[in-house]
């Protein structure tokens, strides 16, 4: 990473070498995988992962 890119804030994405990268603290995750376009939305796939872990609580 360059030096201006360390200076990036939590949370926002960066794109060097035409790879991009979110920020997180110090940590640089590559973003490697992205949203089909006829896919579900992330509306839809929050709610999945709420619906989820409510059905796996109740069973536990």
């Amino acid at each position: 990473m360059t030096d201006c890119n360390k200076r990036m804030q939590t949370g926002q994405i960066v794109t060097e070498d035409g790879k991009q990268y979110f920020v997180c603290g110090n940590n640089y995750i590559e973003i490697s995988e992205h949203f089909a376009e006829k896919g579900k939305t992330l509306r839809d796939l929050i709610e999945d992962v709420i619906l989820y872990t409510a059905d796996n609580r109740a069973t536990a």
